[in-house]
């Protein structure tokens, strides 16, 4: 879960570089775990204040990212509801460095996170708490404009709802 947050903050404050209002785009998210690697597809949507990851494989997961972060698994028949991360990329981000060609790296509770920005975002990396190393890879990025309804929670109301603080 702790993953996740920290991929949803990543992106939900990526912004912070002058990058455009609107930002989707295809994902590939590899997480590499001892000799193993996890790898996760979906599409991301984000207004800048605003987050919608759209896992599609393996599993069909949706999280939103605004007032609160909103993860639904209908394969779990749940949705979990919690508070939104504390840390803000965004600031960090104001004060990344670049460090060659198109990457940069930025300071997030004391761990470094490196991304590739040329003329749009096209990954992100770092290594998570456990020490697992996780990449996500952007393609077919989009600066059109996102309807709001994206943004806004949706999943069956007889499912299972779990609030953590």
């Amino acid at each position: 879960m702790r993953i996740i947050l920290i991929n949803i903050a990543l992106i939900l404050n990526l912004f912070a570089l002058k990058l455009p209002h609107y930002f989707s785009a295809d994902f590939t998210q590899k997480i590499q775990q001892d000799n193993h690697t996890l790898i996760y597809k979906g599409k991301i949507y984000t207004d800048s204040k605003n987050v919608f990851w759209q896992y599609t494989y393996p599993n069909e997961k949706k999280i939103w990212i605004n007032d609160r972060v909103y993860i639904y698994e209908p394969d779990l028949m749940q949705v979990t509801i919690s508070k939104k991360p504390k840390f803000n990329l965004f600031n960090a981000l104001k004060n990344a460095k670049k460090i060659k060609n198109n990457e940069y790296v930025a300071e997030v509770q004391n761990k470094k996170v490196y991304f590739k920005y040329g003329k749009t975002l096209e990954k992100a990396w770092y290594t998570d708490d456990v020490g697992n190393k996780v990449e996500i890879l952007f393609s077919n990025q989009s600066e059109k404009k996102i309807a709001p309804s994206v943004f806004i929670p949706t999943y069956p109301k007889d499912i299972d709802v779990i609030y953590q603080d």
